[in-house]
């Protein structure tokens, strides 16, 4: 995934949110791919997307959906006190352009810390199924991408299942109004991507797999 992406990237990806006025936030939607996930945490998300532009009047909020068919149907589901723009598989450069996201857990986690677009990271599970089975089979301190990489809660994770989007709309808030936390996050995830980036994982894959064969 990130074998496209440059240092010299990483390098333009750099942000300071000093003169980032809150009020004026842009805010990335990216409810993930799968049917099931995006069934969970659409609803919550636009509440949480609602409550904020509640709280900073001029923000504006970018949808991110996977293809057309996606699109429909996040926007015939959409919540009437929400306004949102539509993006079709543009979780990198709609994270380029915003200064906050809520993203559901998987690889779009990454595309969005290559953008250093610091961010919240949702997944809704069924709270039974975790406590019966998986939690006893998941065994990292962190569920996401983002905070395994780190080693350390860079970015709030609500999961594997949250009871209410307030605790959400909280953090998020507190967020926005941290203007050297959100630069240190920025810096941070760029920091966790870098070497990714420079490692190129296709070309040592191959490699791999030709030594094998040899």
């Amino acid at each position: 995934m990130l074998d496209d992406f440059s240092l010299s990237d990483l390098k333009k990806a750099k942000r300071d949110y000093r003169n980032f006025n809150p009020n004026d936030a842009k805010i990335a939607l990216v409810p993930g791919s799968r049917p099931a996930e995006v069934g969970s945490l659409w609803r919550p998300m636009q509440q949480i997307a609602a409550a904020l532009r509640k709280k900073f009047h001029n923000a504006t909020v970018t949808t991110v959906a996977v293809d057309e068919a996606t699109k429909g149907a996040l926007d015939s589901t959409r919540l009437m006190n929400l306004r949102t723009n539509y993006s079709i598989d543009t979780v990198y450069q709609t994270a380029i352009d915003c200064d906050f996201a809520l993203v559901a857990s998987g690889s779009a986690t990454l595309q969005v810390a290559a953008a250093g677009c610091p961010m919240a990271i949702m997944y809704q599970t069924n709270p039974l199924n975790w406590h019966l089975l998986g939690r006893w089979l998941v065994t990292t301190k962190y569920l996401s991408l983002v905070n395994i990489l780190a080693d350390r809660e860079l970015v709030p994770e609500f999961m594997p299942y949250f009871r209410s989007v307030e605790p959400i709309i909280e953090t998020v808030s507190g967020l926005l109004n941290d203007k050297q936390g959100l630069t240190q996050i920025s810096s941070d995830l760029l920091s966790i991507i870098q070497p990714l980036v420079s490692k190129k994982a296709g070309p040592a894959v191959a490699r791999l797999a030709i030594a094998m064969l040899d």
